[in-house]
């Protein structure tokens, strides 16, 4: 799984105030020193037990739940969900979040951010929002990017022509949650098409994505390379071959960590 970059964990921890998270939430603050106190919303808390120091952006409970930390520690508590999920909540968008009355905590199955595919796509438009979304992934990943760089790569040009991409887990993070139905549907289809394994993890996850175009714009092949520059120590390379509309029968070879192998339609 490809690391999310240092400098913009810090950057989120110094921009996203936890005054304003818990202030959306509807608790009230009330000015003790330099510290701000609430009542602790991750417990039955009666007594003001929340700290908030705005100096240096920090929250901890002197009460029960003892829990404390940044924004991103507010989040992953209040919403129960892990650090790379918050992380991607707040670089979309903190307040809309933040303003959802807390509840006791517990792993959420309802994903906050928006799907990148569609649930009425066919199968074509299905895999054009895939490259899409791992084109876009790419351009928004500064240790990719800077790969890329390294490899000669520098022109946005190319990056746009070739619709090169970039797999961090991220898309699986973005569709409804397998035990409902949408979720449960379009995760089946990106299982046919190859996109997802059968755990539901990226195939090409911690990967380059280099899709390959029919002259009517279809993707016909997607190959996913590691380097161990950014990502693992094992290279990949998996195709997922022709796609039609019309109905057809599906041959999988799945690949080797050895060989090229492909996933026909």
């Amino acid at each position: 799984m490809a690391r999310i970059p240092e400098d913009e964990v810090e950057r989120l921890k110094r921009e996203v105030s936890v005054q304003r998270l818990a202030e959306a939430r509807g608790i009230k603050l009330h000015r003790h020193g330099a510290d701000l106190l609430g009542l602790c919303p991750f417990h039955d808390d009666r007594n003001p037990s929340l700290v908030i120091t705005p100096a240096k952006n920090l929250w901890h409970c002197l009460g029960a739940c003892n829990a404390g930390g940044t924004a991103i520690d507010w989040v992953m508590k209040a919403n129960g969900i892990s650090f790379r999920h918050a992380v991607e909540l707040l670089r979309e968008d903190y307040l809309p979040l933040a303003a959802v009355p807390i509840q006791p905590v517990k792993h959420g199955t309802v994903r906050k951010l928006p799907p990148p595919v569609a649930r009425d796509a066919d199968d074509r438009e299905l895999l054009l929002q895939v490259v899409s979304y791992y084109n876009e992934t790419l351009k928004q990943s500064p240790e990719a990017m800077k790969y890329l760089e390294s490899r000669g790569l520098k022109s946005p040009e190319i990056i746009d022509r070739f619709r090169l991409g970039f797999a961090n887990r991220t898309l699986g993070y973005r569709l409804p949650a397998k035990n409902r139905a949408a979720g449960a549907e379009m995760r089946g289809r990106l299982q046919t098409l190859g996109i997802l394994r059968e755990s539901g993890h990226e195939h090409f996850n911690g990967s380059l994505v280099i899709p390959v175009f029919n002259p009517a714009g279809d993707v016909m092949e997607m190959y996913g390379g590691r380097s161990h520059r950014i990502f693992a120590r094992v290279r990949r390379t998996i195709s997922i071959c022709q796609v039609s509309t019309r109905a057809c029968g599906t041959k999988r070879r799945w690949p080797s960590r050895k060989r090229s192998s492909c996933v026909r339609r």
